[in-house]
Formats: structure tokens, C-alpha cells, sequence
């Protein structure tokens, strides 16, 4: 229905509702008939969720294994090896299961509320419960919960850009228009997704979830999962693996057939082999880490909108962050004042009557702690409300009201001193004094407010309508102060020790931004303060060469922030934080945008991370989850890497110097099951390394693994297979191949669990990391060593061909195993910490 073209008391009434909105009775019913105000994207069906697992190139070569066995008669390996895949393909489902439901878990954070009128009165209600027929509010910066038919408008003006593509702001009437209009003319219409850029509106809803204008574009899209710069990287250097293994296999196999091994057996060993060589679980084991560290993430006030930010955060170089409400308490209040000696105007009256008396559920704090001041003066209280409020315009630095008494028009002002002084007039000895409080207040730290007022012969409804010549009665000062977060300063200072630098970007004046940033341990020296009045007369490159000594910037519009980002990103890695509909491009054009949780609704859709509780303490925490993240990551790959690699040179080299094969291709299927699988992710929970937030960030082009961790994989997989095929040997030569077998099964499990220990910390000894509790590891080894326990002394011992031997041997043996790799990898740490610490 074109409701564009019908009237706003049309349009209610064919919705069947008034101005006082829906009955909660029929806002039920309604939502019983529409269902929820959600966009179902259309997924993948059941039949391709279920198949996903076995799509693999290890699952295939698995399945072609288990086929062989069967035309060679092989009945049992090859219903160990369906074992093997099923169980694969099961803790695949699980942890699918467990990523969807925490994300859903996640994503209910990011819900948004909406004002509406509900039996008359204003609730809020989150977006998902609107229904057709309900009257909602929004404000500047809001985004557009459904589609509605505008029936208030106070200069709104909406960014259409993600349904229409047009950047310009639309503004937004209540007139009805005629005829068929495309998207960009239905100036009297609101479209979900969208957003308020400026002023309000009330609207009543038209169409809800998939029944929208970008539910219906949304509806046609598939959501696809973008992967983070971690994971390009392990796919890309997966693939190499891939490649190499597959030399490796056609090597393994030209030499069992020399060696007079079957050719079905050849083959059967060789997939085997490559399954074993490749870990194919680190993908999903990744993600699976990823999604957990999102929702730690979370609980630490941190809210992750993308996987991408994980990594991102832990190697930012720099962050710039606002002070309000990020290292302050957002709690003003005024803790001084000065009047100017000559005026006889109550300096606590124009403050009440130029603070915003709106009907809005939030005040700005400063309004608040103006009209808190005023109360507590006893001040005439305002009866009624403004004729005009005039929002804050960033051109001339100032908010304010207009009151009407009788014939007269009140223009009551606050704003940016400066601004104030140059449009009052005052003699020049009042203005020497002024000068002289501004001064004397901003020094102290305080955030400094100037009131004025004047008198209109004609209403103005936006301050460029008020004439040039214009001269304002000033008042005098307010001195507000905004607690510092106890926090902030021990967070800083975490931040700075992680070799991550700190720029505070502030709209207040230069003391007091000096003063504040001295506090909070940021700047020793006023020449690390910037002026961001003096850009506007610099060129780039002037200016680059200025920021890198500069740690607070003062005086900072939003328009600003974007060139202060561009300049910064030049050399840094950077985030960025925001909560207004002008932090928006310094957002999106940070490496990681970190958007406020009581911002507006657009800069939150805009960051990568919303501080849910504002807190700058809350990136710091983020960025250390972020490192950890990272170095689990890694972890796993090299735990991974080593061993695997371990175990294809064993069985590659018994094939080079003439041993019969050391393993049968079941006993690789099961070392690689029981070890992968119930090890790898509990490596990725490991605790962070107490040193982790004292090194450099790395650099992002950086590959994942330096030379010193792959000589790591190297010198690991060179002591399992020197371990592993000296042992065969020698009880090869003693008991025969079948006794030798055994032994080498149990040392390379064995071997596996001590690299596990090893790699729960690149640099630090395994004998002081142990101290540090991880409850995911040693469940993993407790899940690991049972199996292992029913493999040799169980009812499994027949199904992987293990003969009983002597427990003097198994001792032994398991001893030197678990040892070796562990003194090799210990003096491996110590050479690391020696060149750490250089």
C-alpha cells in the first residue's frame, strides 16, 4: 500500500490506530499475526549442513581408504576407519552447534531498543516487538527499526545510502505526496536500516521484518562469513602444506612399493599418511577459538561486531580515544563559577533556561549538570517549555533555547568561550577579565561553559538565521569537571607498557586538556598538547610532522577526527572511538572503529567493537584478548605442525633406511584422532603468558609463524622421529616388527602429549608455565591418555593390531618419550628468552 500518498491521519486510521499508539492487547495480537520484526536471511538447507563435513579433501581420501580395505578384505580397518570419519564429522556438528549458539547468544547485545506508544504512554520495547500500527520515536543518530509513515518531523533528515546508494542526507516532511514515487522520493516515509543523520521524527509502522524495503533486498542475499586476517593466512599456508604432503605421499608411495609392500596396503598407508601430515582441524578449531574469545570479549564490556576485529585489536600501535565518558566518569557537574562583575543577570537563571528542556529519556550530562547547578541556586525554575531549541551546531560552537515573553524573544546561550566572546559585547577591561578567569579556570583542569543571552524581534529556528552584527549579553563561566575513571590511568599505562600509544582527541581547551592528560599520565610537557584550531591552516604533510610527538589533541571538532585518523594511519596501526553520527568516517576508516555503547545507534552499526560500558579499561582488555587470541592461534598451529610432521617423517624414514612400515595405517587414523582432537582446542584456551602485554605489536603484515617457531616444528619433529624410528629399530632387531610396532605406538602418543605441554608457551619453561591452571588442557590430556589406555590394555587393543608387551618396556620407553622432547624444546625456550630479552 502506497501510504506515502495518504495523509498522516489516513494512514492511522487504515492501520487502525491513533496518535496514543496500539493497546498492549492489540500490539499482541498483531504480533501473533506478523510474528517477529526480524529479517530471516535465507541459509543453507539442512540437507548441505549435514554434508558440509565429509566435503573435505581429508574426508575424502579417508573414504577412499576405507573402500580399499574393504576389496582387500579388510572389514575391520575399514569400520574403524567409518568410525574414525563419523566421529570426525560428529564433533564437527558439535562445534558448529556451539559457534551458532554463542553468536546468537552475542547478538542479543547488540538489540535495539525503541521508544513507542503503547496505551498512550512511552515504553520501550525492543525493535524486534514493533508490529504494524506502532507509534515510535527517533532521535539524531538513531537507526530506523522498521519501515513508517512520518507523522512528526523535527528537522530529520535520514541516510538512505544502504537501500538507494545516494551518500546526501534525505530530509524528512509529514506532507503527503501524489503520484508513484521511487525509494529517494518518499520524503514522508522512514526505511528500516536506515538512519537519522539530524533533528527527530515519530512515525507509525507500515511494515515489519522481511516485509520491509531492505528486508526484501536482505531476503534475496545469503549471509556469508568473513574470515579473518588469521584465517587467510592458515588457508593460505595450509595449501602449502597441502602441496607438500602430496609430494611427500607419492615419495611414500614410489618406496613401499620398492620395499615389496602390497599395493592395496601402499595405498591404504599413503592416505593414511596424508591425512595424518595435514591439520585438517585447525580450521575449525580456529573458529571455534575465535567465537569463545568474542564471547570473553563480551564479558569484559567488549562486544565484537566481526571476527576480523580479534585480531586487529591485538596489533594496533595506536588508539584514539575520547575522554568523556571513555576515561571520565560522564558525571558533570559545576564545581565553579565566575560572573562578570558588571551584569546584573543571575548567571544560575540562563543556565537553566539554556540547558535542553526536551521530553528525551537521556539529557546531555552537561545539561544536566547545569540544570543540577541551577536547582541547587534556588533559581526561578522555567515554567512551560521553549518556543525553539537550538541543538548544538558545530560551526559556531553553542546550543540554546528561545523563550517567549509577551512580545519578547529570549535567546539564551552556552557554548565554547571563545565563541561567546567574540559575539558579546563588552568593553575592553571586561574583556581583559574574562580573559583572565578563562585562563585562570582552564589551568585548574576544568572544562570551561560560557552563557550569554540576548533579546530577538523575531524568532530563529537554526543559529546561521542569526544576523552578523548580533551582539549577546554575556554572562559569565561555568567551571564543570568530570571525574576521572579510577582505571583509566592504570589502563593507560597498561596500554603504553604493550608499546601501544595513547591520543587523547578532546573538544576542551588546552589547559584543560593539558591538565587532564597530565593526570591520567598521557603528556609531561605542553609541547605534547595540540591546538586542532591551527590544522585548518596546515597542509598534510605540516601536519604529519607534527603528530607523532603529540598525545592530546584539544579544541577537536568531529570533522577533525577524520584527518587526525588519515594522518595517523600513515604509521600506525590504529582504533579509533566514537559515539556520534560525526565519528562515523573516523569509524569506518580505522582499522578497528570502536563505537560507545550509550552512542548513537549509527556509530555502533559503524565500529568493529562497542564498549558496552564506555570504558577505556575495555580496550585495553580487549587488546589483550585479542594478543591471546592470536597466540593460541599459533600454539595449536605449531603443536599441529610438529607433530604431524613428526609422524610423517617416521614413516617416511623407516621407508628410506629399510624398516618395515613402523605404524599400520589404523594406527595413524588413531593417533591423529585422539590426539588432534581432544588437545588442539583446549591449546587454544590457554591462559595468556604474563609477558604478553609487554611486547611490541607485531607488524600485520608479519607472516604467522617467525623463523624461530618453525625451527621449533622442525627441531620437534626431528627428535619424534629420531626417538620414534630409534626405538623401532632396536626392538625391531629384539622381538620382531609386531612387538616394535607397538612400542613405537605408544612413544609417539606419548611424545605428542609432552609437545602439548611444551607448546602451552613459546618462550617461558614448562616448569614454571604448569603453575598456571587450565582446565580445558587437562581435561583434553585426561580424554587423550583414557583412550590411550583402552587402545593398549582394552577392548581396542585388537581392532589397531597392538600386541601385549612387557609393562617394563612400555615404562621405559613412554619415559624416554615423554622426556626428550621436552629437555630438546626447553633448551630451544631458553635460547628464546635469551634473545627476548636482547
Amino acid at each position: 500500500m502506497l501510504y506515502y500518498n495518504k495523509s498522516a491521519i489516513h494512514t492511522l486510521k487504515e492501520l487502525e490506530t491513533t496518535a496514543h499508539g496500539l493497546s498492549a492487547t492489540d500490539a499482541e495480537e498483531r504480533l501473533r499475526i506478523y510474528g517477529p520484526n526480524a529479517i530471516r536471511v535465507k541459509g543453507d538447507p539442512l540437507w548441505r549442513k549435514l554434508f558440509e563435513p565429509f566435503r573435505s579433501v581429508f574426508m575424502l581420501v579417508l573414504f577412499i581408504a576405507a573402500v580399499v580395505s574393504l576389496l582387500h578384505g579388510d572389514v575391520l580397518d575399514a569400520v574403524i576407519i567409518i568410525v574414525i570419519i563419523s566421529v570426525s564429522a560428529m564433533i564437527y556438528y558439535i562445534q558448529r552447534f556451539s559457534t551458532e549458539r554463542i553468536l546468537r547468544s552475542l547478538q542479543k547485545h547488540t538489540t535495539q531498543d525503541v521508544d513507542v506508544l503503547r496505551n498512550g504512554a512511552i515504553v520501550s520495547i525492543d525493535s524486534s516487538q514493533l508490529v504494524p500500527g506502532d507509534i515510535f520515536t527517533l532521535h539524531e543518530g538513531d537507526k530506523i527499526p522498521a519501515d513508517g509513515r512520518i507523522i512528526v518531523s523535527e528537522n530529520a533528515r535520514a541516510d538512505e545510502a544502504q537501500l538507494t546508494g545516494e551518500s546526501v542526507p534525505i530530509t524528512k516532511t509529514v506532507d503527503e505526496l501524489s503520484g508513484e514515487k521511487e525509494i529517494y522520493e518518499q520524503t514522508n516515509m522512514l526505511f528500516q536500516g536506515s538512519f537519522l543523520t539530524s533533528g527527530s521524527a515519530t512515525a507509525v509502522v507500515v511494515a515489519t521484518g522481511n516485509e520491509t524495503e531492505f528486508g526484501r533486498l536482505a531476503a534475496l542475499s545469503k549471509e556469508e562469513i568473513v574470515k579473518s586476517p588469521v584465517q587467510e593466512k592458515i588457508d593460505k599456508l595450509l595449501s602449502h602444506i597441502i602441496a607438500a604432503v602430496g609430494g611427500l605421499a607419492l615419495v611414500a608411495f614410489g618406496l613401499a612399493l620398492i620395499r615389496g609392500t602390497e599395493l592395496t596396503e601402499a595405498i591404504r598407508f599413503v592416505m593414511a599418511l596424508s591425512v595424518s601430515a595435514v591439520p585438517e582441524s585447525l580450521p575449525v578449531a580456529i573458529s571455534v577459538v575465535l567465537v569463545l574469545g568474542m564471547r570473553r570479549m563480551a564479558a569484559k564490556k567488549a562486544l565484537v561486531r566481526n571476527m576480523r576485529a580479534i585480531e586487529t585489536i591485538g596489533v594496533i600501535t595506536t588508539i584514539a580515544t575520547d575522554k568523556t565518558g571513555t576515561l571520565t566518569e560522564n558525571k558533570l557537574t559545576v564545581q565553579e563559577i565566575w560572573q562578570l562583575p558588571t551584569t546584573k543577570i543571575h548567571i544560575g537563571t540562563i543556565a537553566h533556561y539554556s540547558a535542553n528542556q526536551g521530553v528525551r529519556k537521556s539529557h546531555d550530562p552537561l545539561d544536566t549538570a547545569m540544570i543540577e547547578f541551577a536547582q541547587a541556586e534556588k533559581v526561578v525554575t522555567p515554567k512551560g517549555t521553549p518556543l525553539t531549541t537550538l541543538p548544538f551546531d558545530q560551526s559556531v560552537s553553542m546550543s540554546g533555547n528561545i523563550w517567549h515573553h509577551g512580545d519578547k524573544y529570549h535567546l539564551n546561550l552556552k557554548g565554547a568561550p571563545e565563541q561567546i566572546l567574540s559575539r558579546s559585547k563588552l568593553t575592553k577591561d571586561e574583556k581583559v577579565l574574562a580573559e583572565e578567569a578563562l585562563t585562570r579556570l582552564t589551568a585548574q583542569g576544568y572544562r570551561v561553559i560560557a552563557v550569554a543571552t540576548t533579546l530577538l524581534d523575531t524568532p530563529i529556528n537554526q543559529f546561521m538565521e542569526l544576523h552578523p552584527k548580533l551582539k549577546l549579553d554575556f554572562v559569565g563561566f561555568l567551571a564543570i569537571a568530570d571525574v576521572l575513571r579510577p582505571e583509566a590511568k592504570r589502563a593507560i599505562s597498561a596500554a603504553l607498557q604493550a608499546g601501544v600509544t595513547v591520543r587523547m582527541v578532546t573538544g576542551d581547551h588546552f589547559e584543560t586538556a593539558y591538565h587532564i592528560g597530565k593526570s591520567l599520565g598521557m603528556v609531561e610537557k605542553r609541547e605534547q598538547v595540540f591546538d586542532s584550531r591551527q590544522m585548518h591552516d596546515m597542509s598534510d604533510q605540516e601536519l604529519a610532522r607534527v603528530v607523532d610527538d603529540i598525545r592530546v589533541f584539544s579544541r577537536v571538532i568531529p570533522e577533525d577526527k577524520y584527518r587526525i585518523l588519515a594522518i595517523l594511519k600513515q604509521k600506525n596501526i590504529t582504533a579509533m572511538t566514537g559515539d556520534g553520527v560525526n565519528d562515523v568516517p573516523a569509524l569506518v576508516n580505522a582499522h578497528v572503529g570502536i563505537a560507545m555503547g550509550s552512542g548513537s545507534q549509527i556509530a555502533k552499526d559503524a565500529g568493529d567493537i562497542i564498549l558496552l560500558d564506555n570504558n577505556f579499561k575495555s580496550i585495553v582488555d580487549a587488546m589483550h584478548e585479542g594478543r591471546v587470541i592470536f597466540a593460541n592461534i599459533r600454539r595449536m598451529l605449531v603443536y599441529l605442525l610438529a607433530t604431524n610432521t613428526g609422524e610423517a617423517l617416521t614413516m617416511v624414514g623407516a621407508l628410506i633406511i629399510g624398516l618395515p612400515i613402523p605404524l599400520l595405517p589404523v594406527q595413524i587414523l588413531w593417533i591423529n584422532l585422539v590426539t588432534d582432537t581432544s588437545m588442539v582446542i583446549p591449546l587454544g584456551l590457554e591462559p595468556g603468558e604474563k609477558h604478553n602485554m609487554k611486547r611490541k605489536p607485531r607488524k600485520p603484515k608479519a607472516p604467522i609463524l617467525n623463523w624461530f617457531m618453525i625451527s621449533r616444528i622442525i627441531l620437534v619433529a626431528l627428535s619424534m622421529s629420531g626417538v620414534a624410528l630409534t626405538l623401532y629399530s632396536i626392538f625391531n632387531h629384539l622381538y620382531g616388527p609386531e612387538y616394535a610396532r607397538t612400542i613405537v605406538f605408544c612413544a609417539l602418543v606419548v611424545m605428542q602429549w609432552a609437545n602439548a605441554f611444551n607448546a602451552r608457551s613459546d618462550y617461558e619453561s614448562l616448569f614454571k608455565r604448569i603453575r598456571v591452571l587450565s582446565r580445558p588442557f587437562y581435561i583434553g590430556l585426561f580424554v587423550a591418555v583414557s583412550l590411550q589406555i583402552l587402545a593398549i590394555f582394552g577392548p581396542l587393543q585388537g581392532l589397531l593390531h597392538v600386541q601385549s608387551v612387557a609393562i617394563g618396556d612400555l615404562f621405559t620407553t613412554g619415559l624416554i618419550a615423554f622426556f626428550l622432547p621436552i629437555v630438546f624444546v626447553e633448551i630451544h625456550k631458553y635460547i628464546g628468552r635469551r634473545l627476548y630479552s636482547r
